[in-house]
């Protein structure tokens, strides 16, 4: 059987015991709610049949589970990233890695802890979802969870299509032929808001970003360590480039509704640096918003173009600039941020969530994802090196003066 690669949107909910509601009943009203959303989101309980979805209700998985051998207050105390993996399920696949191609768009495990907590692991295939996708999803099934009438709730938007494109055998990313038998490791830095205000005043300039915003500070802090982890390795590539996938919809709201469902982006090559090069913090940050008001005045520069025009235009230029790019010369890094998602609001009947955990699976190396604070006042930066790189980013002193290394989510 043929074989494809699949890489898939994780969100990870945690949520504390809840004397008032029993086991039995979460799954049920979990699995009710989650067939009436399916009908919203009709796509996802389809299969993709080439560089299209087949909508031929085969259905989402949903799977029940226990964890009888740790409280979730264990769990959380000391989050362990290998065991997080358990409670997604990735498992009812052969292989997550290189998946066939009947794969399902949807998969969803919901974990139940011997306490009385419970995780809920979702993930939907990266071919069609994007982060914003997975928590319109998310929103919709809480509020369905909730008794909300299902005709009340807002569903999605499937019109992608109509921005970008349809796809095409001629638009091809530049693949990298090793990402699947390197040994990668992910880790969790967190930046609270003390340490981010201090960090913003680093990042600051009087000539260049008098004032950058969060994600602009720590997105430069890990760009500057990532390349200094990287110089440190034998394998090391001529030029290393940063990666940033920047969400349109908030970009072009009025032709791009925040309910679209799909993978809205644009990515782009934000930072470039050879070899020898030093990442100087203040220096990448105006780069970084240079980058943000090149592409602002490209939309503007469209005002009054129709949706597909801009589309095309922005798919044209993003696949010339990974057309100058080979995994034999660049070694790409990327960080995403998923900052302001709705994510902690997701009530299904029984409270918020304690904590989200946010990933791309099967994991990509060279990655970091960036991620509300439960208060709202701090970032999460899930990363994730090889094993080797990741030893010289984790003891990076400039690093720990801004982030801990996988404190307690406790409080």
């Amino acid at each position: 059987m043929e074989t494809m690669k699949v890489e898939t949107i994780i969100a990870s909910l945690f949520y504390t015991k809840n004397d008032l509601i029993s086991r039995e009943h979460i799954s049920h009203k979990l699995k009710a709610s989650l067939s009436e959303t399916l009908t919203k989101f009709y796509p996802l309980s389809g299969r993709i049949n080439g560089v299209t979805i087949d909508c031929n209700d085969e259905g989402a998985i949903f799977v029940d589970a226990r964890v009888d051998n740790c409280p979730l207050s264990g769990f959380l105390r000391c989050p362990d990233f290998e065991a997080l993996q358990q409670l997604l399920p990735l498992d009812v696949v052969d292989n997550p890695y290189v998946a066939a191609a009947t794969w399902p768009l949807l998969l969803v495990k919901a974990t139940y802890f011997q306490c009385g907590g419970m995780v809920i692991g979702i993930c939907i295939s990266h071919k069609i979802a994007d982060a914003t996708s997975i928590s319109t999803f998310i929103q919709t099934w809480a509020a369905m969870a909730r008794g909300e009438a299902g005709d009340e709730v807002a569903g999605p938007e499937f019109a992608a299509a109509d921005f970008y494109p349809p796809a095409n055998d001629a638009f091809k990313f530049p693949v990298d032929e090793q990402a699947n038998k390197r040994s990668s490791i992910t880790k969790r830095f967190v930046f609270d808001a003390s340490k981010l205000e201090q960090l913003r005043t680093k990042a600051a300039s009087t000539d260049v970003v008098a004032r950058p915003t969060w994600v602009e500070s720590v997105t430069a802090l890990l760009w500057k360590d990532l390349v200094a982890a990287a110089s440190l390795s034998l394998t090391t590539s001529d030029q290393k480039v940063l990666l940033q996938p920047a969400n349109l919809r908030p970009k072009i709201p009025s032709l791009l509704p925040e309910s679209l469902f799909g993978n809205v982006m644009f990515t782009s090559v934000v930072l470039s640096i050879g070899p020898e090069g030093e990442v100087k913090i203040e220096e990448a940050v105006g780069e970084l918003r240079k980058k943000g008001e090149d592409l602002r005045c490209l939309i503007k520069d469209e005002d009054g173009s129709s949706s597909s025009m801009i589309g095309s235009k922005l798919a044209n230029l993003m696949f010339a600039n990974y057309s100058k790019m080979s995994y034999e010369t660049h070694e790409p890094y990327t960080v995403s941020s998923w900052c302001k998602l709705p994510l902690y609001k997701a009530h299904f009947g029984w409270g918020s969530p304690v904590w989200v955990a946010g990933n791309v699976s099967p994991a990509l190396g060279n990655l970091a994802m960036l991620i509300d604070s439960k208060d709202g006042q701090g970032i999460e930066a899930f990363v994730t090196l090889s094993q080797e790189n990741m030893s010289s980013f984790e003891q990076n002193p400039e690093l720990l003066a801004f982030a801990s290394l996988n404190p307690s989510v406790l409080v």
